[in-house]
């Protein structure tokens, strides 16, 4: 027989650690480590197949350990309560699940299962150890016992048997305790011989057996190990004393008591209570295939894909009706390869999992997409599973494959569950679902780059990539229930990458010749302006030199430094601008010539860099990128050109449709003030919406308490300040270095915007508290930001930390309102069979390329969506104009 003895404590802290903190029940009870526990469990008796099941815990009374050594664990930190909290939990789901759990005060865990093995040894029977604590290395004294290790996560485990132990330590396991008391075991806070690694702890124990005959040749180490092993060597022997576990625990450890016996109707309440939806069928499948006794109602299920053994992976290459017969499928699950940038360079194959209980993998070769069947195959596919979908779906487009049947983007939503993170590629995601991850490297986008590696090498990694994918799937899905985000995700941001990869793999026109003439209108500029200040100075120098820049300004000159850095005193804008009167003739051109040079080297040179064979420019928009929901541009940022400088519309003139054809541009006003009105329900701000006002000018008036016939400029400008950014979370500082006037006035302003709009400053102060309480802040339709700057010891982060929670529901309301409005949008396009096309989007501005017969179809199909893509107290209202010009149309 095989039993399995699970170290609980170990593998539910390592389970706790490695799953986010913010998994929880909609009654907010975290679940992170249960949900982690339960899956280590499962996937371990499947693997494994014991006859019986033993978990067991330590108590919180002080051991034997404690008595003869009061420094023992002294270090270690309380468990989180939210950890804590949860053990008692497993516990539950252990009763539930019929798997025999031990505890016994004055012991811990570790003496349980040396008593366990002990009896296992006596019985003739076989005992796997799974734990995260080195100290069961010792109990491997026999080839019917081995140890697997938990070395981090969920999944990364490593089996040792004796000979294992040997290799890993160089000690044999009866020696380990010598050992490990030599080199010190810093987790229990017990000290080793200063100096003595691991290397030297086991070349020691080897040389002379044991730790007492180590001392005792202490006369023949080096003069400083052996001063060391002298004046510590009776602290390590008693410390080896109490590294040996104990065997004699009073504990009932009969192993015809171990066989589970499940209650089945009892796990999956317990699982329903949990809300682990797919959790139930992945025990009843461990439970129906090891045939365990058991009460209540089994329902046999198939494997699902957490359970992909990735040992076993087979990849085979497909041919064309093989590939076919794939995508015919409910559920398909693939990964890409390129030859260079995703989506942007050729396409290398397509990795599809076959079989996920199996592990088997088809290769299709990018050639295998020439096929007709295939393309069409792929085009009808109604289940695809990926990560990082766009690149592939925006690649294929080009070959008339549009991929409409994406149902999960492992990497929107990894997004959608947690935007706080800055990282969403297929490794990173697998480690902080998984513990685990692929062995292949990432590019930032989340796709595979496999720079020089053979064939062989590119399929398996593809293939293993699509097995990690087909792993990820059911946890991301259920933590997606979990949150309720089901529907936001479905409805939002998952038909929304195929809207954005139509948008990249359209692009928008351009004007190759107007660029040419902006660039050397910049060009010439750049020149005169650096001859002119080369002149001032009375030197040749780097104008984009700070170190030549600084010894002209502070050396030469003189003039008083400003803030220092770390290499010198600055020479930033800010510094500039202060530094501006002692020496206006040379920092105003200073200033603007740094103005035009970003100008002319971002997109004076940077446009003409990005123009596509066919004329047009194919920016990327991502996802993923603003925690707030909001897109963002790259390669090139289109978001970036300036909107209210005349050089920005400048760059937007040459911006222009297909030949015969117009540029409508439509934008919500105002959109994330209108958001406050609705969040905040102050009836001034409603009001003046609903009323049609000119919302800067009546908050001036109420502000500065005139009427608002009498609203002058400054007012108005002040007033618009402050509404925008409150959206942003701005405070009073914020606000006087925006303005250039003093903190104190600035304050002023402040406080007489929320005696005027008082239900705003309530609705910040709440939305700090809940955030802080809550630990995240949450939109109208649910979308869902973690703030942990809101929990830093550092005042300024938590400042950060408070701006962000200000301001999260708005600009992430703001951001659902348009995704809504661009999906939308772009599905009744197709549905009215109109050919106006989305070729770009700003902000909160979206920019059709419309045929002449559609203008005035298309104009109110636009209208019409924008303005109902949400039900707010205030209206919608949008701007809309047509153009020859991107510019013309922005006016």
């Amino acid at each position: 027989m095989l039993i399995m003895a699970l170290d609980g404590n170990s593998l539910a802290y390592r389970a706790f650690f490695a799953l986010p903190e913010d998994m929880a029940t909609s009654s907010g009870q975290t679940t992170n480590a249960v949900y982690g526990f339960a899956t280590m469990l499962i996937n371990l008796v499947k693997e494994h197949k014991p006859d019986g099941v033993v978990v067991v815990f330590d108590r919180p009374e002080p051991t034997f350990r404690h008595k003869a050594n009061p420094e023992y664990k002294a270090q270690r930190e309380k468990a989180p309560d939210t950890l804590f909290q949860q053990l008692g939990l497993i516990r539950e789901f252990l009763d539930a699940a019929g798997i025999r759990w031990i505890e016994q005060a004055g012991f811990e865990g570790d003496d349980i299962i040396a008593t366990i093995a002990d009896h296992s040894l006596s019985n003739g029977n076989q005992l796997l150890i799974v734990t995260g604590d080195r100290d069961s290395y010792q109990l491997v004294r026999d080839p019917n016992i081995r140890v697997l290790y938990n070395k981090r996560g969920v999944s990364d485990y490593a089996i040792y048997d004796e000979a294992g132990i040997k290799e890993r330590t160089g000690v044999t396991p009866h020696q380990y305790p010598d050992y490990a008391a030599l080199r010190g075991d810093p987790s229990d806070n017990l000290a080793g011989i200063p100096g003595v690694g691991e290397k030297t702890a086991a070349k020691l124990i080897t040389q002379y057996g044991d730790i007492a005959n180590v001392i005792a040749h202490a006369e023949e180490q080096t003069p400083k190990l052996r001063a060391s092993l002298i004046e510590h060597g009776e602290r390590v022997m008693k410390n080896a004393e109490i590294m040996v576990l104990r065997s004699d625990v009073p504990v009932d450890v009969r192993i015809t008591e171990l066989a589970p016996i499940p209650n089945l109707d009892a796990v999956k309440r317990f699982f329903d209570f949990c809300e682990f939806s797919n959790m139930f069928k992945r025990f009843n499948d461990a439970a129906s295939l090891l045939k365990w006794e058991s009460s209540g109602t089994a329902v046999v299920e198939s494997h699902t894909a957490a359970d992909v053994p990735m040992a076993k992976m087979q990849v085979s290459d497909a041919k064309a009706a093989d590939v076919v017969a794939l995508l015919k499928q409910d559920i398909v699950v693939l990964a890409s390869a390129w030859e260079a940038e995703p989506g942007r360079s050729a396409l290398v194959g397509l990795a599809i999992v076959n079989d996920m209980a199996s592990g088997t993998v088809l290769w299709c070769d990018a050639r295998l997409l020439d096929d007709k069947k295939v393309a069409s195959a792929l085009t009808a596919a109604t289940g695809v599973i990926t990560h990082d979908a766009k690149p592939l779906m925006r690649y294929l487009l080009a070959r008339d494959i549009d991929i409409t049947g994406l149902v999960l983007d492992t990497a929107i939503a990894a997004y959608l569950l947690d935007a706080s993170q800055s990282d969403f590629s297929l490794n990173t995601i697998s480690q902080r679902y998984l513990g685990d991850e692929p062995r292949a490297s990432q590019e930032s986008s989340g796709q595979l780059d496999f720079g020089g590696e053979s064939t062989a090498q590119v399929r398996e990694a593809t293939a293993e990539a699509a097995l990690f994918v087909a792993r990820l799937t059911p946890i991301l899905q259920q933590q997606l229930e979990e949150i309720r985000n089901t529907d936001l995700y479905d409805d939002v941001e998952n038909p929304l990458v195929r809207v954005l990869a139509r948008m990249e793999h359209v692009g928008i026109a351009v004007d190759i010749t107007a660029l040419q003439n902006i660039r050397e209108h910049l060009n010439e500029q750049v020149n005169s302006l650096t001859t002119q200040l080369h002149r001032i100075a009375g030197s040749t120098f780097n104008l984009n030199s700070p170190v030549q820049l600084r010894k002209i300004l502070y050396e030469d000159k003189g003039l008083t430094p400003g803030k220092k850095t770390k290499t010198g005193y600055s020479t930033d804008a800010a510094t500039l601008e202060k530094l501006h009167d002692q020496w206006p003739e040379f920092i105003g051109p200073l200033l603007r010539y740094r103005e035009v040079e970003k100008l002319r080297s971002t997109y004076g040179e940077g446009l003409l860099a990005e123009v596509a064979h066919d004329g047009r420019i194919h920016a990327t928009f991502n996802q993923t990128v603003a925690r707030t929901g909001r897109l963002s541009s790259d390669h090139p940022n289109l978001h970036n050109i300036p909107v209210r400088s005349d050089e920005g519309k400048v760059f937007r003139s040459a911006f222009v449709p297909r030949t015969g054809w117009s540029l409508l541009v439509a934008d919500y006003n105002q959109i994330e003030l209108r958001c406050i009105a609705h969040l905040a329900q102050d009836p001034g701000l409603i009001g003046a919406f609903k009323a049609g006002q000119d919302i800067h000018t009546a908050t001036a008036a109420q502000v500065f308490g005139v009427k608002p016939k009498d609203v002058n400029h400054d007012q108005r400008s002040k007033a618009k300040m402050v509404s925008y950014g409150l959206a942003y979370g701005m405070e009073a500082y914020g606000l006087s270095q925006r303005l250039g006037i003093a903190v104190d006035e600035a304050s002023e302003i402040l406080n007489s915007y929320f005696a005027a709009f008082p239900n705003v400053r309530a609705y910040m102060d709440k939305a700090i508290a809940d955030a802080r309480h809550k630990e995240y802040t949450e939109t109208l339709f649910g979308r869902r930001r973690r703030i942990p700057e809101l929990r830093s010891d550092n005042f300024r982060v938590r400042q950060a930390g408070e701006r962000q929670a200000m301001n999260a529901a708005i600009q992430g309301l703001a951001a659902d309102i348009f995704k809504i409005a661009l999906v939308r949008l772009d599905k009744d396009l197709s549905e009215a069979n109109y050919t106006a096309r989305i070729v770009l989007q700003v902000h909160d501005e979206v920019v059709l390329e419309v045929p002449k017969e559609e203008h005035d179809k298309v104009e109110q199909l636009v209208l019409d969506v924008m303005h109902q893509a949400a039900e707010l107290d205030v209206p919608l209202e949008v701007n809309l104009a047509w153009g020859a010009t991107w510019a013309d149309a922005k006016g």
